[in-house]
């Protein structure tokens, strides 16, 4: 007698179904994972485009005449996205307190010294506080009934603004 037994063929037919199943799997892994890839893709497309904007924006002006805050939803066929920009002042440390320390160690308790580090440093603050911005572009959306966010953060230098040597 020539051929397979029932039995055979069952474990041949199980062996087989399992083997597709493992590939199915995988491709559909690789389906979800070139979906993922592709939305960020256009995420990270959107969020530099609209920090480009922000910067073209802010072109040729100061700090005060830009928004601090803005935010919309792209055109077509991005309507589905929404983007917020925020532009804030950077918070420095007061190094005044550490330059008086470390000058009137270094100069034996020299008072001079001791003033002169801490109106620099209170020069420095002053100037670094109001010539750079943090501007923060954040897009968000729907993933399912999930709202999903994706941020990028960058620094401006207003190099035009003056440096005024008054406390």
């Amino acid at each position: 007698m020539k051929g397979f037994t029932l039995l055979e063929t069952i474990i041949a037919l199980a062996i087989m179904t399992m083997a597709f199943a493992a590939i199915l799997g995988t491709i559909s892994g690789s389906i979800n994972a070139s979906a993922r890839t592709h939305e960020m893709t256009v995420i990270e497309m959107l969020a530099k485009r609209q920090m480009v904007e922000t910067e073209y924006k802010f072109e040729g002006k100061t700090f005060d005449e830009v928004k601090k805050e803005d935010g919309g939803t792209f055109p077509e066929p991005y309507s589905t996205y929404r983007w917020k920009s925020v532009i804030k002042e950077i918070e420095f440390p007061n190094l005044g307190n550490m330059t008086k320390n470390a000058a009137g160690a270094a100069a034996g308790g020299d008072n001079a010294n001791s003033q002169i580090a801490d109106m620099m440093s209170k020069l420095v603050y002053q100037f670094l506080s109001k010539a750079i911005r943090q501007v923060t572009v954040t897009i968000t959306w729907m993933n399912g009934s999930k709202e999903q966010s994706f941020e990028i953060s960058t620094y401006w230098v207003d190099l035009n603004h003056e440096f005024q040597l008054s406390q």
